[in-house]
C-alpha cells in the first residue's frame, strides 16, 4: 500500500492577527485553539511529526488529543527541528530546549539545539532542509502509511508544490514513482511564498489524486 504523508499547517497564532507581533514563539489564539480541534484527517496515522513550536505542538495537540497524557504514546511521535518556519521574524524564532521541555513534559525534544541557535534562513538553507525532510520521510514510509506532520506555511513552500497553505489547512501526499520523479513538469513548480520557479526534487511529494482538483 502506498505510503500518505498528511501536512498540516497549524492553527492561527498570535503573530497571524497582530501584525508586527513582537515576541518569540505565539501560542495559537482562542479561535485557532478552536478550529485545531474540529481537524479531521481521513484516516488515523501511524507516526506524528511535528515542529518544535508552541503553535504547531499546541495544533498536534488539539487534533490529537491523546497527546496530552504522560507516559508513552500509542502513537509514535517526534519532534523535527527541520520542521520550523522557513522565515527569520522574531515570531518564528522558538524556545530553548529546556524551555520546550517545561512546556511540554511529554514530548521528546532531544533532536533540538540547546538554544534556538538555528542559522539564519536562506532560500538555498530552505531548499536543503526540504529535501533532507523529504528524504527522511521517504525512509519513514517503508515502515509508516500514514505519516502526520504539523507544520508552518513558509517550509511547506519549500516541501511541496501547490498554492499556499490556509490556517489549520491539511492536505495528503504521496511519493512519486521513479518514473514520475524523472519528469521535469512533476519535480519542478512554483514555490508559493517567493513565487519563483524552484525543483522539489530529486525527492518528490505529490499530492493525492482526490485534491489535485483543488490546486
Amino acid at each position: 500500500m502506498t505510503a500518505r504523508v498528511h501536512i498540516i499547517r497549524h492553527g492561527e497564532a498570535l503573530h497571524n492577527v497582530q501584525r508586527g507581533y513582537p515576541h518569540r514563539d505565539p501560542p495559537l489564539t482562542k479561535a485557532g485553539n478552536v478550529s485545531t480541534k474540529r481537524v479531521n484527517l481521513s484516516v488515523q496515522p501511524d507516526l506524528i511529526l511535528i515542529s518544535p513550536m508552541t503553535r504547531t505542538i499546541q495544533t498536534a495537540i488539539n487534533m490529537f488529543p491523546f497527546l496530552t497524557e504522560a507516559g508513552s504514546f500509542h502513537i509514535p511521535v517526534q519532534i523535527w527541528p527541520d520542521l520550523r518556519e522557513a522565515n527569520d521574524a522574531v515570531c518564528n524564532k522558538g524556545l530553548s530546549r529546556k524551555e520546550l521541555a517545561s512546556n511540554f513534559p511529554q514530548f521528546d525534544f532531544s533532536e533540538c539545539h540547546e538554544e534556538w541557535d538555528y542559522p539564519e534562513h536562506s532560500i538555498e538553507g530552505a531548499t536543503e532542509r526540504a529535501e533532507g525532510v523529504r528524504r527522511r520521510l521517504k525512509e519513514l514510509s517503508a515502515t509508516y502509511g500514514n505519516i502526520a506532520v504539523v507544520t508552518h506555511r513558509g517550509i511547506k513552500a519549500f516541501l511541496v508544490k501547490g498554492k499556499r497553505f490556509g490556517l489549520a489547512e491539511t492536505r495528503c501526499y504521496r511519493f512519486a514513482t521513479e518514473e514520475e520523479a524523472r519528469d521535469d513538469n512533476i519535480m519542478r513548480g512554483i514555490n508559493s511564498d517567493t513565487l519563483e520557479e524552484q525543483d522539489f526534487g530529486p525527492t518528490v511529494l505529490i499530492l493525492n489524486e482526490s485534491q489535485r482538483k483543488d490546486q
